[in-house]
């Protein structure tokens, strides 16, 4: 018997890529199986009829004659809506983009005339203004994206 040194070249390199490559695709396989992905929610139905619900309401409210104008008032730093007759169930969802912690909700059981929001307690940056109500009984909403200044 002789004793030659065990000496490494091109050969066992690339045969120790592919068994590298493979021991890295089996684990790959293994981990990636057993994650749940959900692209479709459990009730995705109902999810997709009250979306549809609310594209119709969006696209009512913008036939609406009698709609919430809203105004900015930068020398007050005040959100201004002038509410019509007749509205109920107002309901105000301020969303900050960056930090739901920061988000705002106010609800009004009946209002009329003018509603007045101080920007001093928002954060700066973009938000995402909400407003639902009804005049009627019938249920109107807006959305609108604002900038505080």
């Amino acid at each position: 018997m002789s004793k030659e040194k065990f000496r490494f070249h091109w050969g066992h390199g690339i045969v120790l890529t592919f068994v590298l490559f493979a021991a890295f695709m089996a684990f790959f396989y293994v981990k990636m199986s057993q994650q749940k992905i959900d692209l479709v929610g459990d009730h995705y139905y109902e999810d997709g009829q009250k979306f549809q619900e609310k594209l119709n309401i969006l696209a009512e409210t913008k036939r609406a004659k009698d709609k919430i104008e809203i105004r900015f008032n930068s020398s007050n730093k005040e959100l201004i809506m002038i509410i019509p007759e007749n509205t109920s169930h107002l309901k105000v969802d301020l969303f900050f983009q960056g930090d739901a912690r920061k988000d705002k909700h106010f609800s009004y059981p009946r209002t009329e005339g003018k509603l007045v929001i101080p920007l001093q307690m928002l954060t700066k940056g973009k938000w995402k203004l909400t407003i639902s109500y009804k005049q009627k009984g019938k249920p109107y909403l807006e959305e609108i994206t604002v900038q505080i200044p």
